[in-house]
């Protein structure tokens, strides 16, 4: 199988160089890497050029510039086009990998022919690389090395499957999602869906989705992440800041919704389940009041996790003791 690598980037100038080196250093080396530099205004593009031009032997590396910004996550749409491997890996510009990540994922990849797209589990660091420990963590008891399905219900519930964990089929996805973004005012074009999110949607939907319980990779969380991920209570506890993700996230639901991505019952079900329960949250948390919380989250339990719920009591609570 030919390996691709993509990563879209975007004024990561602090950490991209340590990203591309733990992608260099991989035991299975991949046989083509695109990088999407999307209108950088920082050092990011010098940067990557002069990793680039220090490295020697080094083969099927390409380095595209945007004319204009595409955004986020349009400009990964754009890369992933332009791969050509029967397995693309995504890699995010500020994380690192393990150096097996590669070798490791293929070779579960090239064993079991149904998984369309394969999820390995991540750590947590800061911009120092120190471990980050939180109640949010993905990795919790996650470590043991075992592979299962997701369903397209997991995927709804908890999303929590960042771009830099996954793998897929090249040709399940143009296929698919080719299809999808075929016409008119594409998904690719106006770019509502984050790539990460309909990949996972889209195997899950057709029983491809599978995840090795591996720490394969360690997700950065700094002040200038794109996907605009939290893990300190103080942000976490923001009434405005959660109302706001969650209108984001409601969008995109949306969007899924508006485009038919979800082409079967037990997939348009699941999200119609995820619309109901999130646009409940919403109007749960506006009120300021535990009991809707609670109201809400029983009511929805199945869509809901626990930790989602300690944290809307939580923003709750502090309205009412204020």
């Amino acid at each position: 199988m030919r390996i691709s690598v993509c990563m879209g980037i975007y004024n990561g100038e602090k950490y991209i160089v340590e990203q591309l080196e733990s992608i260099r250093r991989q035991t299975r080396e991949p046989e083509e890497v695109i990088l999407c530099d999307d209108g950088s205004t920082d050092e990011t593009r010098a940067c990557v050029k002069a990793y680039l031009d220090g490295q020697q032997g080094l083969s099927g590396w390409k380095f595209i510039c945007n004319a204009k910004n595409k955004g986020y996550p349009g400009n990964f749409y754009y890369v992933m086009e332009q791969c050509t491997g029967d397995i693309v890996f995504l890699a995010d510009q500020d994380d690192i990998w393990e150096t097996d990540k590669i070798a490791r994922m293929c070779s579960i990849m090239e064993q079991q022919k149904e998984i369309k797209v394969l999820a390995c589990t991540f750590g947590l660091i800061d911009g120092q690389d120190e471990a980050i420990h939180t109640i949010m963590s993905p990795t919790d008891r996650k470590t043991g090395g075992s592979i299962h399905p997701v369903s397209i219900q997991q995927v709804f519930y908890k999303c929590e499957w960042p771009g830099m964990v996954l793998a897929y089929r090249n040709e399940g996805y143009q296929n698919r999602i080719g299809k999808i973004a075929a016409s008119g005012e594409t998904m690719v074009k106006c770019g509502k869906i984050p790539h990460d999110f309909l990949l996972c949607a889209w195997a899950a939907e057709e029983e491809g989705f599978y995840q090795l319980e591996e720490v394969l990779a360690y997700h950065r969380r700094h002040e200038n992440n794109t996907g605009g991920e939290e893990h300190r209570i103080g942000k976490l506890l923001n009434k405005e800041r959660k109302l706001k993700e969650i209108e984001a996230y409601n969008r995109i639901l949306e969007e899924f919704a508006e485009k038919n991505v979800l082409q079967s019952e037990k997939g348009r079900k699941a999200l119609e389940e995820k619309r109901s329960s999130m646009q409940g949250r919403y109007e749960a948390l506006q009120s300021g009041r535990i009991g809707n919380v609670l109201k809400n989250a029983w009511k929805y339990r199945a869509q809901v996790r626990p930790a989602t719920v300690v944290c809307d009591v939580l923003i709750a609570w502090q309205r009412g003791k204020g």
